[in-house]
């Protein structure tokens, strides 16, 4: 059966005994003061993103974030909810802006879907992210704050990081 609504997106990779690292992350702004170099930088207004990460062996995984933005504009996809789901063809950990051991993503597809102005869009990582793409997450396990992604904490702002490394 087949429903109008619905819309095919790209298979996911994960979901198999092949997951090394699972991450989930958020991050809210909802004081623009706070948070005008990402308002400047992303065109979008305050709101946030959360989302989930898991990194298989061989260097493939899946990403699905969604995010909403308020306040920003009537042209999609620039306000409003959307999702966009990652299929990874080459991550990596190296020296990058969470220190020593940072994940990178390499080559892929990121599809857009919601606020497009029409159907799902699939495009390479590479028109959305530069590539290599340093993600700023460690690659160390633990719980990761708005202190330590950003160095301060303030009302209105909020980043966390879950990094879990999957015993093999």
């Amino acid at each position: 059966m087949s429903y109008p609504f619905m819309t095919a997106v790209p298979a996911a990779h994960a979901y198999g005994n092949t997951a090394i690292w699972q991450i989930g992350f958020s991050g809210n702004c909802i004081n623009p003061s706070l948070c005008e170099d990402f308002v400047t930088a992303t065109g979008t207004g305050p709101g946030g993103f959360w989302g989930w990460i898991e990194f298989d062996s061989g260097g493939v995984g899946d990403i699905t974030v969604s995010e909403c933005s308020h306040l920003s504009s009537d042209t999609p996809p620039l306000s409003g909810a959307q999702a966009l789901l990652i299929e990874v063809e080459n991550w990596y950990i190296a020296q990058g802006s969470a220190g020593q051991m940072t994940f990178f993503l390499g080559e892929g597809t990121i599809t857009l879907v919601g606020q497009t102005g029409g159907t799902p869009i699939t495009l390479p990582l590479s028109a959305i992210f530069p590539t290599p793409f340093d993600t700023e997450i460690p690659a160390i396990q633990g719980h990761h704050s708005t202190s330590e992604i950003l160095g301060f904490s303030a009302p209105g702002i909020a980043f966390e990081y879950q990094v879990v490394q999957i015993p093999q």
